[in-house]
């Protein structure tokens, strides 16, 4: 796997895996992640994986409508990354595929691509 895409939950687990693998955790091998209505995990137990800035290119896509995950909550998940790319849009719980997101996600994507025609 080149990346991870985590959804909600998915991307509270994306995001631990993101800390394990900027701690050079070997069993991670991946270059960055996309974050969809992402939050960062309350459990007491898993407070460790945020102490650090994890050096990880991730992309943050928030809905500023959602009613599940606040935008609040995925924007703090966002500051725990060194210099994260946040993409907002008008909408709510769902993976946006608008024209204007679709263009934020192929920028994003094409700093990974090792030659062209990828």
């Amino acid at each position: 796997f080149d990346g991870l895409l985590g959804f909600s939950q998915g991307a509270a687990l994306a995001a631990m895996v993101c800390a394990l693998r900027a701690r050079g955790d070997p069993r991670f091998p991946v270059a960055f992640a996309v974050l969809v209505a992402g939050f960062a995990s309350r459990a007491p137990a898993h407070g460790h994986f945020y102490r650090e800035p994890i050096a990880l290119p991730t992309l943050h896509v928030v809905g500023d409508t959602d009613a599940v995950i606040a935008a609040a909550l995925s924007r703090e998940l966002a500051q725990c990354f060194v210099e994260p790319v946040i993409l907002t849009h008008p909408g709510g719980h769902f993976i946006p595929a608008a024209a204007a997101q679709k263009k934020a996600y192929v920028e994003f994507l094409e700093r990974f691509c090792s030659g062209q025609g990828q």
